[in-house]
């Protein structure tokens, strides 16, 4: 395999694990992942977190916020709060990616993910040029 493609085989796995395994929001519907702070929801969207990805911070964006979600079996909010920010990620569309945190400095990369689990193909070529290792 060639870089490109084995980066793509690895982010494609490591979101079905992300979906198979972990929290569902609340209301029993949507996005699963890994952890509650690995989900984000933005204009009327949900993002998975994409992991250790270099990346620049553009514009403020918006508010963004983390649905409801129980992950420790506990009791969860009723509703998304809105009480995080979401940047606009310089060479992506906020439609397929965001930052979100709560400076510019401090934000992480959130994607849409395709319904097979794969990310939209403009965050992974920009993934493939933006991995840390």
């Amino acid at each position: 395999m060639t870089g490109s493609t084995s980066m793509r085989a690895v982010l494609a796995a490591a979101a079905l694990a992300a979906l198979a395994v972990g929290c569902m929001p609340s209301d029993g519907g949507g996005v699963s992942a890994g952890s509650c702070d690995d989900v984000m929801e933005f204009d009327h969207r949900t993002y998975l977190s994409v992991g250790d990805v270099e990346f620049t911070v553009g514009a403020e964006a918006g508010a963004a916020g983390r649905p409801p979600c129980d992950d420790t079996g506990g009791e969860s909010e009723e509703e998304t709060r809105f009480d995080m920010t979401a940047y606009e990620v310089e060479g992506l569309d906020t439609g397929v990616a965001i930052a979100v945190g709560d400076s510019p400095h401090g934000a992480r990369l959130y994607a849409m993910y395709e319904e097979d689990g794969d990310l939209p193909a403009e965050v992974q070529k920009f993934i493939g040029g933006g991995q840390k290792d």
